[in-house]
């Protein structure tokens, strides 16, 4: 028991963060860290500020109402004729998502301009280029095709669908105001006419086949519903030709926005100044606590009988 040794008691105060000591050091430091991060925020407001301003135009839409009954008797399932029906919201969203209108948008229309402005040329279908340019010179890019048409309406384009008031919003953004509300329009007349062409495509294989089917059929009730079938074929074309009231109904039109959507130089620059402020801090705190790490380590190598 004797030989026991008594460890003397732990000083809890040493594993403790004395925060004193961190605001005792920012006292010191603070008008270092205001001076760096005003001029973080500053530069942060410089650069926004060489960023044009992005306009965002919208459009809402809604599936026009299918004013056809048609009737299970006339066993379109069993001749296995697809009629088609009105456009849910979620075919709506699928079409306007979809890479085959933004190419046949891009193509169409004169949408580069609008987005790259003077950058884009419209002789040779490419984007100039300064003449210190790493990349090559304006000779060894290719012209815009449809992947570049692609990115840029996923970058560029939103669509969303409310499920429960059944409507699409259309949404297009884009450095000029008056342009972004033409290029909405542009994807709604195109989209529109991809559902009419497909009506009537549809409408007009479905004729045929039923004319072909008419032609074979000796019996009398089945001649009768296929008489139907076609004369609800030659109706659902009708419809299909009235264009204003085909695939879907307008309820916003696209405006011309009177504000910029982004970016928001304001509140980019104070973000920027209060993280740089929380950077600089801490290694202000870091950088004099190592210090005075350091130099109790050096004290403590010094020997004790002054050899």
């Amino acid at each position: 028991m004797a030989n026991i040794k008594e460890r003397p008691p732990m000083n809890d105060r040493e594993d403790e963060i004395d925060l004193g000591i961190y605001f005792a050091i920012l006292r010191k430091v603070w008008w270092k860290v205001a001076l760096l991060s005003l001029a973080v925020g500053v530069v942060t407001l410089v650069v926004m500020f060489q960023k044009p301003n992005i306009y965002r135009a919208n459009a809402i839409i809604t599936p026009e109402k299918d004013e056809r009954r048609q009737s299970p008797s006339l066993g379109s399932l069993v001749f296995g004729i697809d009629f088609g029906g009105r456009s849910r919201a979620e075919d709506l969203e699928t079409l306007f998502r979809s890479d085959d209108l933004a190419v046949r948008v891009f193509k169409k229309y004169n949408v580069w301009s609008i987005i790259y402005g003077d950058k884009y040329d419209p002789v040779t279908g490419r984007i100039k280029t300064s003449r210190g340019s790493f990349s090559g010179g304006e000779k060894d890019r290719k012209p815009l095709g449809d992947w570049d048409a692609i990115r840029a309406a996923k970058g560029s384009l939103k669509v969303s669908a409310n499920r429960r008031a059944n409507t699409i919003t259309v949404s297009f953004e884009s450095p000029s105001a008056e342009g972004s509300a033409n290029i909405v329009k542009y994807f709604l007349d195109e989209g529109k006419n991809r559902l009419q062409e497909e009506a009537l495509d549809r409408a007009t294989k479905n004729k045929k086949f039923i004319e072909e089917q008419i032609g074979k059929t000796v019996d009398a009730l089945n001649r009768d519903r296929l008489y139907s079938l076609l004369g609800q074929e030659v109706e659902w074309e009708m419809m299909a030709r009235n264009r204003e009231q085909f695939g879907f109904r307008m309820i916003d039109s696209p405006r011309i926005p009177d504000t910029k959507s982004k970016p928001g130089r304001g509140s980019a620059a104070l973000m920027a100044t209060l993280f740089a402020g929380l950077a600089f801090s801490i290694y202000f705190c870091a950088r004099d606590r190592r210090k005075r790490t350091g130099d109790d380590g050096d004290s403590a190598t010094l020997p004790m009988d002054g050899r």
